[in-house]
């Protein structure tokens, strides 16, 4: 099995049977969640979630709208 999902510059912070953290060259990490199914491991792009630089909110989008929670 092989799960590309690093670029040049990246670290790999941890790897569990359910996701990949990935710290991004800009300091930025990804949570990159596992999912399961009949032909192995695949990466739920729909579930990543990045953990950035900010001010203490959280931003989703839905349906072409960000919703921002503070």
């Amino acid at each position: 099995m092989f799960i590309g999902v690093m670029k040049k510059g990246d670290k790999v912070i941890s790897v569990t049977s359910e996701l990949i953290a990935i710290q991004r060259k800009t300091g930025e990490v990804d949570i990159i969640p596992l999912l399961k199914d009949e032909t192995g491991r695949r990466v739920d792009t729909e579930g990543i979630v990045t953990i950035g630089y900010g001010t203490n909110t959280v931003q989703a989008t839905v349906d072409d709208v960000i919703v921002t929670t503070f």
